[in-house]
């Protein structure tokens, strides 16, 4: 069931104990997991499917204990073309769709900056109607420290000449699963992994894999694997993935993609401060040079605006690498 307040002493040190498991006992692990999920719920469950390695990897689990349950896609537009057509081989497969596209989101919301958390202080202390208390909370921390205010090298986004807000994977993501939830009564299996993140790691940490007793209940059976077991379990089982990424290698006993690491949405720029050149835009300017200039073009010119809003926050976008021919690529292939 869902975990309780008495066992969260124990999830620090327990957490760092199960991920660092054998790999061998963390596939047991998981296919426990995947197995208590389907049973717990008599089979009406389902596959949260992006076309990624974690979620390829959690698909082919699933499918090889109970080979019937349904796979599902929200196609926001965001993905990278390659990405969609290998979705779109697998069977069983239930593509659903946000009701605004990316363009609307951001011109409505705001873009996704910094990160989840960064974007929502600065969401909230931009509009949100806050008590005096919370505000300075937000700029400044309070008697208990500052942890969770806004951190001082991101301030000046509150002035921005643009929005930045969270708001885009809950409209473009969570919400098509809330309404195809509603629809089917299913519940997820989802492809999380404790390297996506802080915030997801600790997520994890609170509640384990499994999630009954919640609003959104949800199963992350291989929440606390790391890209090394993933890539790992890619390889031994011998799995086809997305062309992006290109080959996995091993060296040093150490496996990597040869290609892009994430496939996330092509024009989020949540984390990319943190890249190193050439960052997720400048590989986008080599390979995908027409979706390229839809990003970075001012949104008055039918663009994104994404160029304006990086140079803003001083990341880098342009690359002297010439570009990769990709194939015959179209706008038209994401319905903006």
């Amino acid at each position: 069931m869902y975990i309780q307040d008495i066992d969260l002493k124990l999830k620090d040190w327990a957490f760092a104990q199960r991920k660092g498991l054998p790999y061998e006992l963390k596939l047991k692990l998981s296919e426990k997991r995947i197995i208590d999920w389907y049973e717990y719920f008599q089979g009406n469950v389902y596959v949260s499917f992006s076309g990624g390695l974690d979620s390829t990897v959690l698909l082919h689990m699933v499918r090889n204990i109970y080979p019937k349950v349904e796979a599902v896609f929200s196609d926001t537009g965001l993905e990278y073309p390659e990405l969609k057509e290998f979705v779109n081989r697998f069977k069983n497969l239930r593509v659903i769709k946000p009701d605004m596209n990316f363009r609307q989101v951001i011109k409505k919301e705001g873009y996704p900056l910094v990160s989840k958390e960064t974007a929502a202080k600065i969401r909230k202390l931009r509009h949100g109607n806050l008590s005096d208390k919370y505000r300075n909370y937000l700029l400044n921390g309070d008697e208990r420290g500052k942890m969770g205010k806004l951190a001082d090298k991101w301030k000046f986004l509150i002035n921005a000449p643009f929005d930045t807000s969270e708001k885009c994977c809950d409209i473009m993501k969570k919400k098509p699963f809330k309404s195809y939830h509603k629809e089917t009564g299913k519940y997820p299996y989802i492809g999380i992994t404790q390297d996506e993140g802080f915030q997801r790691q600790r997520q994890y940490e609170k509640t384990g894999c499994n999630i009954y007793d919640a609003n959104a209940p949800k199963s992350q059976p291989l929440g606390f694997w790391t890209k090394q077991d993933v890539l790992r379990y890619i390889v031994e089982n011998k799995l086809e993935i997305c062309s992006v990424y290109g080959d996995i290698v091993c060296e040093n006993g150490i496996y990597r993609t040869t290609g892009v690491e994430r496939t996330g949405c092509m024009f989020c720029a949540f984390g990319c401060h943190l890249e190193k050149e050439p960052n997720r835009f400048q590989q986008m300017q080599a390979t995908h040079p027409q979706l390229y200039d839809y990003c970075i073009k001012d949104v008055e010119q039918g663009g994104l605006g994404m160029g304006k809003v990086l140079d803003y926050i001083n990341v880098p976008y342009m690359s002297n690498v010439t570009a990769i021919n990709s194939g015959n690529i179209k706008y038209q292939q994401f319905k903006f």
